[in-house]
């Protein structure tokens, strides 16, 4: 069944990559199509999957480990036609585009900052860079992943950033401004801002009863933005949002569109493939890792809300046997498969 499985992947490479030489392409096709058999990042197990005709297990796992090596597998420039597709489904009917920008740990002392595109309910990474650190990776690569996400994205189309308060910088603010995103970033309770000729913290805002600060400049800077205030109850503590318009209740609740970002992360962790349980030690091979999980699950996903869309269809169709369709991973079913499509 791998055969096959491997035989469709290869076929969408080819026709997406035609830039990457063919031993390459083929090496990627081959490592998706492990991934998707025998969901793990540990790179002995994936070796037993690999659809190749190497008998040695140490060879297998050698070959990996030299694919993973390959600074010709540049990520960045193999996710656009896959970015492109996404933004297609993103924007359906002149929906806004939501991107999610966050970052977490992947094995210790490596941290992956993200960004990812919501389609549906999910979110799904188009960009991502790996940095050796225990700490928050800085605005300097943040900078460096959004300006290439910026280039990707259509300049039609109306985008919105989500981000934490850990992100929540005059920086980033700025940046949004500049590039004409919209933004809902979080901020921390302690940041200062010039407003009515005084220097208050959204804390204290937030103790006074305020709900909202138009035209509050970050301290010491000349970034102005408008912040939204709300503590909701049964919740632990306010949100403190930065955002690109007049605050109100809903807008502060945009916000919520940033969580599809924390699925994502499990789905790469102990939901899926257990990046965590990765023995690699160099940041280039993670983020080349990260490559083949993200396009392993752009097909386990697509394939899914095909399969959803199919269901509903059918379910629709009079006078006709209804068969229920419930999503299984397409390499444990029998029929052959074409080219996965977002719906």
């Amino acid at each position: 069944m791998i055969d096959q499985v491997v035989e469709t992947i290869r076929a969408d490479i080819e026709s997406k990559i035609d830039w990457l030489d063919k031993r390459l392409k083929d090496g990627l096709s081959d490592l998706v199509a492990a991934v998707l058999v025998e969901p793990t990042s540990n790179t002995h197990v994936l070796a037993e999957a690999l659809p190749r005709g190497i008998r040695k297990p140490e060879h297998r796992y050698q070959y990996i480990r030299r694919f993973l090596k390959q600074p010709k597998i540049k990520h960045r420039i193999i996710m656009i036609p896959y970015v492109k597709e996404l933004v297609k489904h993103a924007s359906q009917n002149n929906q806004t585009i939501i991107i999610q920008m966050d970052q977490s740990k992947i094995v210790d002392g490596f941290e992956v900052l993200m960004i990812s595109i919501k389609v549906k309910d999910r979110a799904m990474p188009i960009a991502w860079a790996v940095r050796k650190t225990e700490g928050n990776i800085g605005f300097e690569v943040q900078e460096s992943l959004l300006n290439h996400v910026y280039e990707m994205l259509p300049k039609n189309k109306e985008i919105v950033l989500m981000a934490d308060r850990f992100y929540g910088t005059k920086m980033l603010v700025e940046w949004c401004q500049n590039h004409n995103y919209g933004y809902r970033i979080r901020l921390k309770g302690n940041l200062l801002f010039q407003h009515e000729n005084s220097i208050i913290s959204v804390q204290d805002a937030n103790r006074m009863g305020m709900t909202k600060i138009v035209g509050a400049t970050f301290n010491q800077s000349n970034v102005t933005t408008n912040i939204g205030i709300l503590h909701e109850q049964g919740h632990p503590e306010p949100w403190f949002i930065a955002m690109d318009c007049e605050p109100n209740k809903y807008r502060i609740l945009d916000y919520g569109s940033r969580w599809g970002i924390e699925p994502m992360f499990s789905d790469f962790k102990s939901r899926g493939f257990g990046i965590t349980k990765s023995q690699l030690k160099h940041a280039d091979r993670l983020e080349r890792l990260i490559l083949i999980l993200t396009l392993a699950l752009y097909w386990s996903v697509s394939l899914g809300m095909t399969a959803i869309v199919q269901n509903q269809n059918m379910s629709h169709t009079s006078f006709k046997k209804k068969e229920k369709i419930s999503f299984i991973p397409f390499y444990k079913r029998d029929k052959v498969f074409s080219t996965p499509s977002f719906v």
